[in-house]
C-alpha cells in the first residue's frame, strides 16, 4: 500500500496530530506499507522528527492559508509528485469534507482521525478513539453512510511499547513513591510549572518526580531550572522511554488527549487537566469509568487544587488500585494494530463493510425478493413490503442483531447479516443481483470475519447453515476460511472465548 498522511504539529497546536499519526505509520509499515507525511513547516513542527523516525515529509509553507482550498491545492500539488496513494489519512481539525471529497482525485480511499464531531466528512474509514457517552451515534450524520467507523479505545493509538509494558506490568498496590508529570508536547499554558508547584507544597521530599516535556515546549528551559531545584526530581526532555517512565510510576499529573490512553494501558492512576476543549468530554468519561481524577479545564485548576487532589490520593490506596484496573480494562495496546489490519484488508478486497439503514429499505426489499437470492435461501418465499418493513424496524432496533451491506467502489455488491445467540453468531449472506460468478461471496465472508473480529468481541464462532444443494455458496464459505462441522460451517473468530468460565 501507498499511504498519504496529512497532518500538522505546533507551539500552538501542539504535537498530538502527528505523533499518533507517527504511529499509526510505524504500524502500517510494519505490513509493507510504505508512507509519505504531509506537514506544514510551522514553528514547532515535526518533520525533522518524522524523518528521523524513517519517514519521507513534503514539506508545505509554513505561512496558513488564507482557506481550505489552498491548502487542497498545495497538498494535491506535493501528492502528484507521488504515484496515486491507496490511502490519505487526514488528521486536522481544519479539514472537512470539502477539502476530502477535492483530494479523492489523488486518493483511492480516504481515512479520517478525529474526535471532535464538530463537521461533515467524506471518508471511507473514521478513526475516533476517544471514550463518550454517544460513541456509536455521534458521526452518524457527520459520516457517509459507506464509512467504517472505528470507534473507542479498544483503538487508541499507541506505540508498542506500551503493549510491551502491560505484559510484564507489576502490580500496584497504592502506594506512591513516584510521580510522574507530562503535559504534552508543547504545553502552552505551562501546566508542567503548576505541577511541580504542586507537589512543592505537597511537602513530600521523599517521594521521586519524573517530569518529561517535549521539543517544542516554549517553556522547557524553566521547567529544567525548577526540576533541578527541588529534590528527587528528574527533568527528561523529547524523550523516547514513555513507557519506562509510566511504569515506574505510582501516580501521573498530566493533559487528557492521547497520553491518557497510553496510562490507561499500563494501569497508571492519573490526575487530569484539561489543556484544550477537545480534551474535556474524553477526560470526564475516562473519570466517570474510574480510571482517572479530573480536576476540570486549567484555567479552572489551582496549584492548590493539584496539591489536595495529590493528598487524597496518597490516602486512599483502594482507589489508586482501582483507577489502575479501570484504565487496563480500557485499553489494550493493541489499537494501531487493528486500525492497519482494517486498511490493510480493505486495500487488499476493496470491500467496505457499512450498517444498514432505513435509507436501505427498498434497496434490501428488491435484493431479498430476487429469483437468484430466493433460491438458496432456507425461506424462499417473497416477502411482501409490509412484512419486509416490519422486520427491517425490528432488525435495525436489535443489539443482538447486525445487518451489514458490503460496498466495492461505493455500489453494494452483498449482505451479510449477524444473529448473536451467546457465544454463537449465526451468519447469513447473498450478493445483490448481477454480482454473482464474480468470487465476491468469500471476498464478502472474509470482509465480515474482519468486522467480527473487531465489533463481535464476545462472539467465539461465526456459524452458517447451508442447503447440501448450495454448491457456490459452500465453497465461498469455505475459501472464506469457514469449516464444515456437524451440518455447519464454522469461522472462530475468538474461539480462545469459547466455553470460557
Amino acid at each position: 500500500m501507498k499511504i498519504a498522511i496529512r497532518a500538522d504539529a505546533s507551539t500552538r497546536m501542539g504535537s498530538g496530530h502527528v505523533m499518533r499519526c507517527l504511529t499509526l505509520a510505524d504500524s502500517l509499515k510494519a505490513g509493507g506499507a510504505e508512507v509519505r507525511f504531509f506537514c506544514r513547516e510551522y514553528e514547532g513542527n515535526l518533520c525533522d522528527l518524522i524523518e528521523a523516525k524513517g519517514f519521507q515529509v513534503s514539506r508545505l509553507p509554513a505561512e496558513k492559508p488564507e482557506d481550505w482550498k489552498t491548502d487542497a491545492a498545495q497538498t494535491i500539488a506535493a501528492l502528484k509528485e507521488c504515484e496515486k496513494v491507496d490511502w490519505l489519512i487526514v488528521d486536522h481539525y481544519a479539514i472537512d469534507s470539502e477539502w476530502e471529497s477535492t483530494l479523492r482525485e489523488v486518493a483511492n480511499r480516504i481515512m479520517v482521525i478525529d474526535d471532535l464531531a464538530n463537521r461533515v466528512h467524506d471518508c471511507d474509514l473514521l478513526l475516533d478513539q476517544n471514550l463518550f457517552h454517544n460513541m456509536q451515534t455521534r458521526y452518524d450524520e457527520l459520516a457517509p453512510h459507506h464509512c467504517v467507523k472505528l470507534l473507542g479505545p479498544k483503538y487508541a493509538l499507541l506505540r508498542p511499547e506500551f503493549r510491551r509494558a502491560k505484559e510484564s506490568l507489576r502490580k500496584r498496590d497504592g502506594t506512591i513513591r513516584r510521580i510522574f508529570v507530562f503535559f504534552g508536547g508543547s504545553d502552552p499554558t505551562n501546566e508542567t510549572a503548576k505541577a511541580l508547584e504542586a507537589i512543592k507544597l505537597l511537602g513530600r521530599p521523599e517521594i521521586a518526580v519524573d517530569v518529561a516535556v517535549g521539543a517544542a515546549n516554549p517553556q522547557q528551559n524553566a521547567v529544567a531550572n525548577l526540576c533541578n531545584a527541588m529534590p528527587n526530581t528528574k527533568f527528561h526532555r523529547q524523550v523516547d522511554n514513555m513507557a519506562e517512565l509510566m511504569t515506574e510510576a505510582d501516580i501521573s499529573i498530566g493533559a487528557g488527549g492521547g497520553a491518557s490512553w497510553e496510562r490507561c494501558c499500563v494501569g497508571l492512576p492519573s490526575i487530569v487537566i484539561g489543556i484544550a476543549p477537545n480534551q474535556e468530554e474524553a477526560a470526564y468519561c475516562i473519570a466517570q469509568s474510574g480510571a482517572s481524577q479530573y480536576l476540570g479545564r486549567h484555567e479552572e485548576v489551582s496549584q492548590e487544587d493539584v496539591t489536595q487532589a495529590l493528598k487524597y490520593l496518597i490516602d486512599d490506596k483502594d482507589r489508586l488500585i482501582g483507577m489502575s484496573v479501570m484504565g487496563q480494562e480500557l485499553v489494550d495496546g493493541f489499537g494501531a494494530i487493528r486500525v492497519a489490519n482494517v486498511m490493510q484488508e480493505t486495500f487488499l478486497n476493496g470491500i467496505v463493510l457499512r450498517r444498514a439503514t432505513r435509507g436501505d429499505a427498498s434497496s434490501l426489499f428488491e435484493w431479498r425478493n430476487a429469483p437468484e437470492t430466493r433460491r438458496y435461501a432456507c425461506d424462499s418465499r417473497q416477502i411482501a413490503w409490509k412484512d419486509h418493513m416490519n422486520w427491517l424496524e425490528v432488525t435495525l432496533k436489535r443489539a443482538d442483531r447486525h445487518l451489514l451491506i458490503g460496498e466495492k467502489g461505493r455500489c453494494p455488491i452483498g449482505v451479510l447479516r449477524y444473529d448473536i445467540l451467546g457465544e454463537i453468531a449465526e451468519v447469513s449472506v447473498y450478493l445483490v443481483p448481477g454480482f454473482h460468478g464474480k468470487g465476491l461471496g468469500s471476498a464478502l465472508l472474509k470482509a465480515g470475519n474482519i468486522w467480527a473480529g473487531h465489533h463481535l468481541t464476545e462472539t467465539a464462532i461465526l456459524r452458517a447453515r447451508i442447503l447440501p444443494e448450495n454448491i457456490i455458496s459452500r465453497k465461498a464459505f469455505a475459501k472464506a476460511g469457514y469449516l464444515e462441522s456437524e451440518g455447519f460451517f464454522e469461522y472462530p473468530v475468538h474461539a480462545n472465548r469459547r466455553n470460557r468460565t
